[in-house]
């Protein structure tokens, strides 16, 4: 049976949280309906008014004996049409569900660890941090604007392991 790696549950949780981003459930936006894993979405006349996109930045391990740390970084883009009423407002509404999603249960508890099953951490043992908060720059005649908050995930794990 094929084992996930830690980065690939933490990846899976995280995409899996986003999804939960729907008005339907509370939240300010339906962003939740089409996330984006790699790529950044190109808009047309029947795209939807928002989505997200998940990029996975370059890791920065660090060996110690037989144990690896490595920290992360993972960017989730909150992505709106420039031609919308309110852009920039449409972006604060979606960063706010963003974070709501990624960093809160859904009995309200705070989650630092994507998941805890039995008092334990599910998949980041070390947590999740959040980063910067930043724009997008928009490239000339893009058709979008966005924003992105960056997680930092730090794995723990012994040489050879996933």
């Amino acid at each position: 049976m094929p084992r996930q790696s830690k980065r690939q549950a933490a990846l899976a949780d995280l995409v899996k949280r986003l999804s939960f981003i729907l008005v339907e459930k509370g939240y300010n936006t339906d962003a939740g309906l089409h996330i984006f894993l790699g790529e950044v979405p190109k808009f047309g006349p029947n795209d939807p008014p928002a989505a997200l996109a998940v990029m996975v930045g370059d890791d920065s391990p660090e060996t110690s004996g037989g144990t690896v740390r490595t920290r992360v970084p993972f960017e989730v883009q909150a992505i709106v049409p420039a031609e919308m009423t309110a852009p920039t407002l449409a972006i604060e509404e979606i960063i706010a569900d963003i974070k709501e999603a990624v960093e809160i249960e859904a009995d309200g508890s705070v989650d630092r660890y994507l998941g805890v099953i039995d008092g334990k951490p599910a998949t980041l043992s070390k947590g999740l941090q959040r980063g910067a908060i930043r724009s997008i720059r928009r490239e000339p005649g893009s058709e979008y604007v966005g924003a992105a908050v960056e997680y930092v995930a730090t794995f723990e794990e012994k040489w050879g392991s996933q």
